[in-house]
């Protein structure tokens, strides 16, 4: 068995971008995958390996390792059904990745990333419309979760309440991670409103105020 630490995994992975070998790179994660102990989750290194594979322009075999890593079920960072989506849409198969998609959806993450991640995959796909909405969702994340810690923000006044497991006070660090995403949501949303010959709009403006700051 082996022990791997997420700086393990980070290193392994800056090396690749240092050579451009992501077979070699998904070949030792999914190895890695199989004698993990400790440190990380199977699940996460089997979600890392699967990213290799399709850098590697293997979207079969990146789709097999984040099914592994959704069967697997160990803690994860974003949503493997996410990834798995933008391997299905590479293959051609893209009733199931919408289909994930919208399970996605449906259990309404509160995790900001997901959005993002959904919301490039859509947009890669040429669903501007789709990217857009998710986006926007995404962005409502953020900012709701900024409400909550310090009473400020644009969240949709007319979003769901959330759960009472959700309402709790956040704190900094938590509003500082998602903060991370909320430009790059922005950035991605912009580019979808003028792909669909939308107009400027607040959030367009916060995404001002955020390039100023």
């Amino acid at each position: 068995m082996t022990h791997v630490t997420e700086d393990d995994l980070d290193d392994l992975e800056f090396d690749t971008l240092r050579t451009g070998d992501h077979i070699s790179a998904a070949k030792r994660l999914s190895e890695l995958a199989e004698s993990v102990t400790g440190g990380v989750s199977r699940a996460n290194v089997l979600l890392r390996a699967g990213e290799q594979w399709q850098h590697a322009g293997d979207h079969a075999k990146a789709a097999d390792a984040y099914r592994r890593a959704l069967e697997d079920g160990g803690e994860v960072y974003g949503d493997p059904r996410a990834y798995l989506a933008d391997a299905l849409f590479e293959l051609g198969r893209a009733d199931e990745a919408r289909t994930l998609v919208e399970q996605i959806r449906a259990d309404r993450p509160r995790d900001p990333e997901v959005y993002r991640t959904v919301a490039e995959v859509l947009y890669a796909q040429g669903d501007a419309s789709g990217a857009h909405d998710w986006a926007t969702n995404g962005a409502d994340v953020v900012l709701a979760l900024r409400d909550r810690a310090v009473g400020t923000g644009i969240g949709d006044p007319e979003e769901p309440p959330v759960a009472e497991e959700e309402s709790l006070t956040p704190g900094p660090d938590d509003v500082a991670l998602a903060e991370d995403s909320l430009e790059a949501l922005l950035r991605l949303r912009y580019r979808a409103r003028v792909d669909l010959g939308r107009k400027e709009d607040d959030y367009d403006a916060l995404l001002d105020d955020l390039l100023k700051s």
